[in-house]
């Protein structure tokens, strides 16, 4: 018989984590104050104001302004009005925004930053976001495990050079090889896996094994963990909150302190998959396999970039790759590994673009403030009794 088994995990950020929460803190919602940022509550920093300051503020309201109302709340902030958390800012961001404070051009002011996701103010790493990236590495292996490559069959274009796939036909596809690598088949009332025009019917959500996969929410992060930052991203400049990582402690010092590490839960049963006739093997679905393959995405993924040509490495990536790689060993077959999580991440990261008969040369880095590839971070996974 089968039974639930959980895992008290620890989550050490590695480098800047960001996990938005597809909300904007809009510029009057905060303020900027000798290296920190203010969340406030205007309602309750109004309540909290002298009668003369009550006065200017309800002048500054009445012109419904909103470059003139976050200018006054810069300029006349107090700590004592109150705030819902504040945390750190980088200089960079802190330049920026004293430089743009009180420009009233509507295209070159936007001061709003995307949140980190949370509830009630209080900041997370959502349980969806780590059991994906396990979900993915656990395909990924796959095909490292059999020593095969996937061939996309999706029919793309070509502009500046590069191959363009077509969105809904590309993901209907990786839904289709999903399904085959987890022996997850969508089938009709009469057992066929194919509908007329001869073309797989997809992923069958209740087939998925890793539906036994529970990965809670983290536990609550403390608002001194987290810094508001400037990141370079395809469209241009985002500001938001970040997680910071431990990656510059962990090479002064040479010591991971896993002390520092965010908690959360991983429950599932064993689980077999039955022979798959198109990988000829057969592979069970509990912890074991879902480090196992871990370390296989993050060797490969290492590998790749310690041996990537650069045109130029002005921020000495290999170096950081390779230092990363030793740290990947030093924890080999102690139930700590790497993990990549949040947004910016890169194509090659979210997907098994490197496992691929013809990979997309597309994945671009996105660096945290430190100059450093954002979402890395390492899990430590221990066995409890429930």
């Amino acid at each position: 018989m089968n039974v639930a088994k959980k895992y008290n995990v620890k989550l050490l950020p590695l480098t800047d984590i960001h996990i938005g929460s597809g909300k904007d803190i809009e510029a009057y919602e905060y303020t900027v104050k000798s290296g920190y940022m203010y969340r406030i509550d205007m309602s309750e920093a109004f309540d909290k104001m002298n009668v003369s300051e009550k006065e200017n503020f309800y002048k500054i309201l009445k012109k419904n302004n909103l470059f003139n109302i976050r200018s006054w709340i810069y300029n006349n902030y107090k700590e004592e009005w109150g705030y819902i958390y504040k945390e750190k800012i980088s200089s960079e961001f802190e330049k920026y925004y004293k430089k743009k404070i009180d420009d009233r051009n509507q295209a070159n002011s936007q001061l709003s930053i995307s949140e980190f996701i949370g509830y009630d103010n209080k900041r997370y790493i959502p349980g969806s976001s780590i059991k994906g990236a396990l979900r993915t590495a656990f395909i990924y292996s796959d095909f490292l495990e059999n020593e095969k490559k996937y061939q996309i069959k999706s029919s793309y274009e070509i502009k500046n050079g590069k191959r363009v796939y077509n969105r809904k036909e590309i993901d209907k596809e990786a839904k289709i090889m999903e399904s085959e690598v987890l022996l997850a088949e969508k089938e009709d009332r009469y057992g066929n896996k194919i509908d007329k025009k001869g073309e797989k019917l997809g992923l069958e959500p209740k087939k998925d094994p890793f539906k036994i996969v529970k990965v809670s929410d983290t536990e609550e992060i403390d608002s001194e963990k987290f810094e508001v930052v400037r990141l370079k991203i395809k469209e241009g400049n985002l500001t938001c909150e970040v997680l910071n990582g431990t990656y510059n402690e962990i090479k002064k010092t040479k010591k991971v302190n896993f002390e520092k590490g965010i908690n959360f839960n991983i429950v599932l049963t064993e689980y077999s998959l039955k022979d798959n006739p198109m990988m000829d093997y057969k592979k069970n679905l509990g912890i074991k396999q879902i480090l196992d393959s871990l370390n296989n995405k993050m060797k490969n993924m290492l590998d790749f970039e310690i041996e990537k040509e650069r045109k130029k490495d002005e921020y000495n990536i290999k170096g950081f790759y390779e230092f990363l790689k030793k740290i990947f060993y030093s924890f080999k077959n102690k139930n700590i590994t790497l993990i990549r999580i949040g947004g910016y991440t890169g194509f090659n990261d979210k997907t098994i673009n490197l496992v691929t008969t013809e990979p997309i040369e597309n994945s671009r880095t996105v660096f945290d403030a430190n100059h450093y590839p954002i979402g890395w971070a390492l899990i430590k996974v221990e066995e409890v009794d429930i």
